[in-house]
């Protein structure tokens, strides 16, 4: 374990934050990097990289693909030994398939310390950034599902009274996917007043594109309809591994995830995230669900329309919740936020020939001080995942937040993250091909092809053959650490 190079900061003029830069010169050495195309996590290594360039010396080359191929790319370069990364920047949820196997670089406690690892929220550096115990990556973004909702309508009072006659219960920030679609319902099609001019507006707005990470949007449904508290195993029963994504609480999930274009943007079906992104912060639609990159493109003035009107929230739950090991329906509210994705890290390829190099520059991205700057700047794709950024609102507001809403934001995040119901994402090893697996049958679904109960019913066959190939016992262990499974419930 090498001792972490020497610290010098230099300020970003730009912000005025602080980020620590080497003092060791790489000069003559190139870094690839890799991640998914799009300014979102990519962005900022072409932003950011010039100034470790120019404090070192080295040079960074980054390669992006569309987030359907990174895993591919990243895995057969890692497996063949190519040599063709260095640094890798992808989905906490591919670790299975990337740390094992002394594919990548255990992170020195050194690293850890000069990034102030213990100001990462537990959720992330514990679970996220290792395997087995061992940190083999650092981390970058911290990524869970949450609400957004056009407070200025929803909050307003103007539409209370009609709302309550027709639903019977007061207008508000909905807290069950019932009520998240009646207000969908209530609001698609009416006009309304955005930035001072009157349009129709869309009840609500969800990536629903396959091979385009829209199947978290859908897993946020399935969350609180198929997440047994006191219980952490969702994807899998903890038993022998038995899917339970075709008991009632996941097909019920998919139905009305098919079902809202109907109080929705009917074109939906074509969004990827970026999509739903740009079109909720220029008011087309109530409510939507993303990770916390919507927070801040809504207050920068350059691209949002409703500076201010975004209110934020943890997910809706079920208003009841299917009990796999009953085999019965409960019929009370389940409030089960999803950590989806869990974010983006950033790992130090095995067989790159720069390690040191690389190593460096992707504890310049990762540091306290960078990572706190980008969180608060719209489009980096970089979401809270550390106690400093989450303590005080001033960075927020400086952003262009007021102060109510960044106080609504942040609350959201701590209350999502940190709810004793959340549910985990799947991070064993074949995530990817499970997922994938899921993505395309869900896309099956939404287009009409079969229904969901048959789109489920094909993944749950599906996911026993990878397991089956992969080894059941193993994938079981694997699974039931992950989740924290302790025995007996």
């Amino acid at each position: 374990m090498r001792k972490f190079t020497v610290f010098v900061l230099l300020a970003l003029l730009t912000v005025g934050f602080a980020v620590p830069l080497s003092a060791q010169d790489f000069s003559g050495q190139t870094v690839v990097v890799v991640t998914q195309t799009g300014s979102a996590i990519g962005g900022p290594v072409l932003d950011k990289g010039p100034i470790w360039e120019e404090a070192t010396g080295g040079n960074i080359e980054l390669q992006t693909f569309a987030f359907g191929e990174l895993y591919e790319k990243i895995v057969t370069a890692l497996d063949t030994g190519s040599g063709d990364y260095d640094v890798l920047i992808y989905a906490a949820d591919w670790a299975g398939d990337i740390m094992a196997d002394g594919k990548v670089m255990e992170i020195p406690q050194a690293t850890l310390d000069a990034i102030e690892a213990d100001d990462v929220i537990p959720l992330y550096a514990d679970r996220i950034t290792t395997w087995g115990g061992v940190p083999y990556a650092l981390p970058y973004d911290g990524d869970a599902h949450m609400l957004y909702y056009r407070k200025d309508l929803v909050d307003s009072g103007m539409y209370a009274a009609d709302f309550e006659a027709q639903y019977g219960y007061a207008l508000g920030e909905p807290t069950t996917w019932s009520q998240y679609h009646d207000i969908a319902e209530f609001f698609n099609g009416m006009e309304v007043e955005t930035a001072g001019s009157m349009a129709p507006i869309y009840g609500a707005l969800e990536a629903q594109r396959r091979n385009a990470q829209s199947y978290w949007v859908y897993l946020s449904r399935a969350a609180g309809y198929g997440k047994m508290p006191g219980n952490p195993c969702f994807f899998f029963s903890c038993d022998d591994m038995t899917p339970q994504v075709n008991n009632p609480g996941w097909v019920r999930a998919l139905e009305e995830y098919v079902g809202i274009r109907e109080v929705g943007d009917p074109e939906m079906i074509n969004y990827d995230v970026a999509d739903t992104r740009t079109l909720m912060v220029t008011g087309t639609a109530v409510l939507n669900l993303d990770w916390g990159d919507v927070g801040t493109i809504s207050v920068d003035e350059n691209v949002s329309i409703v500076q201010g009107d975004v209110g934020f929230g943890v997910l809706p739950g079920g208003d009841s919740y299917w009990d796999y090991e009953a085999g019965e329906w409960v019929m009370e509210e389940n409030l089960a936020p999803f950590i989806a994705f869990g974010g983006w890290i950033i790992s130090i390829a095995a067989d790159s020939d720069v390690t040191e190099a690389a190593l460096d520059f992707a504890a310049f991205l990762a540091s306290k001080e960078m990572v706190n700057e980008l969180a608060v700047t719209g489009g980096t794709g970089i979401n809270p995942s550390r106690f400093s950024q989450l303590e005080d609102t001033a960075p927020w507001v400086a952003a262009g937040f007021d102060e109510e809403s960044a106080a609504d934001y942040l609350d959201a995040i701590q209350n999502t993250i940190n709810h004793p119901n959340a549910v985990l994402d799947l991070r064993i090893t074949g995530s990817a091909e499970y997922l994938s697996s899921l993505d395309a049958e869900i896309a099956r679904a939404v287009a009409g092809e079969i229904s969901a109960q048959e789109a489920l019913d094909n993944v749950a066959a599906l996911w026993d053959g990878i397991t089956d190939r992969l080894g059941r016992d193993s994938q079981l262990a694997q699974y039931k650490a992950a989740v924290g499974y302790m025995g007996d419930m």
